[in-house]
């Protein structure tokens, strides 16, 4: 998976949590089980002023709300980003586009 962009597109009205989230992208490119444990991988996300922050940082509701992209960077990478980050260090890594009522109009 690493090293390789994939443009895939996740409907959050369609989802009802982080874990259901987490659920559909570990099926969605085929590792299941590998992104709850947190330890190889980490879901990060662009919200809508164009910063990075983890996905699970933000109340769902609002998550919703403010997410524009997706990206499943390798736990290493995220450590390495520094404040005020705005993609992974390597922006190579799977990246999903959200569609929900508010991102799919802009």
């Amino acid at each position: 998976m690493q090293g390789v962009a994939v443009g895939r597109a996740v409907d959050l009205t369609m989802i009802n949590g982080y874990t259901k989230l987490i659920d559909e992208l570990e099926k969605m490119f085929d590792i299941k089980g590998q992104l709850h444990p947190r330890d190889k991988w980490e879901i990060v996300y662009t919200d809508d002023e164009g910063d990075m922050m983890l996905v699970g940082d933000d109340p769902w509701p609002e998550f919703c709300n403010i997410v524009r992209r997706i990206f499943i960077c390798s736990s290493q990478d995220v450590k390495k980003m520094r404040p005020g980050t705005r993609r992974p260090m390597s922006s190579m890594e799977d990246e999903v586009t959200v569609l929900s009522f508010d991102s799919a109009e802009n």
